[in-house]
């Protein structure tokens, strides 16, 4: 392969192995397609969401001079705040009791609060989607059964806000994905192994190569009859 290479040569160098990088783009891309649609199992995701009342702290906090029965049912910015605070705490909880892991079974399980909120969302991952909705809304019945355990009667409250529903796609693998990242690393190796054996080609070519070599011009080329028909 010459050293001083311009943008222009290297296109002619692709085109002259075109075929070549078009067959192993197809290749593995084809092989990405497979892999993601009859090797990995699909796996289905969904989830319920819960909320976190705080409601020992809001009532302790607010002073009688300001707080009346009119303001009963209002709630405030310090209310999200100190609700949210217990809920990032929940979130540990729940992911550690035994009442809780022993409702995982047969599909993981994370615990994620919502931007900071009260709102918990439980997110259950299976292979079987009945069994990814049966563990999501489970734990959100018996998290505040957990919660009371916890905190006592009085001191906060949880809401089941939504139910998980069954979900009818896999959520993994995402085989459209999967198969145009097989088709761009196929690209990219069908060039390098182009470049490749551009490089270990020590035949001279017509034209530059041969003025360069023996630094004398080409005047005029002898065709090739038999190949060329």
């Amino acid at each position: 392969m010459p050293k001083d290479l311009t943008p222009q040569k290297i296109f002619y160098m692709l085109m002259r192995h075109i075929k070549l990088i078009l067959l192993v783009a197809a290749l593995v891309t084809l092989i990405a397609y497979g892999y993601s649609s009859f090797f990995i199992t699909p796996t289905y995701s969904t989830s319920s969401l819960i909320l976190i009342h705080n409601y020992n702290e809001v009532a302790s906090t607010r002073s009688t001079k300001y707080y009346n029965a009119d303001d009963q049912g209002r709630v405030d910015v310090s209310d999200i705040e100190r609700s949210a605070t217990l809920a990032s705490s929940c979130v540990i909880l729940f992911q550690n009791m035994p009442e809780m892991t022993s409702l995982m079974s047969g599909a993981s399980v994370s615990f994620n609060q919502v931007e900071e909120s009260n709102f918990i969302r439980i997110v259950t991952t299976s292979s079987n989607p009945q069994i990814a909705a049966n563990v999501a809304n489970q734990l959100a019945d018996e998290a505040p059964k957990c919660f009371a355990s916890m905190y006592g009667e009085g001191n906060g409250k949880v809401d089941k806000i939504t139910n998980a529903s069954t979900p009818g796609t896999p959520s993994s693998p995402n085989i459209r994905q999967n198969t145009l990242y097989g088709m761009t690393i196929g690209l990219i190796l069908g060039v390098l192994l182009a470049f490749a054996l551009e490089i270990v080609d020590t035949t001279l070519k017509p034209g530059d190569d041969l003025a360069k070599t023996y630094n004398l011009p080409v005047f005029a080329e002898i065709a090739d009859f038999e190949k060329a028909g």
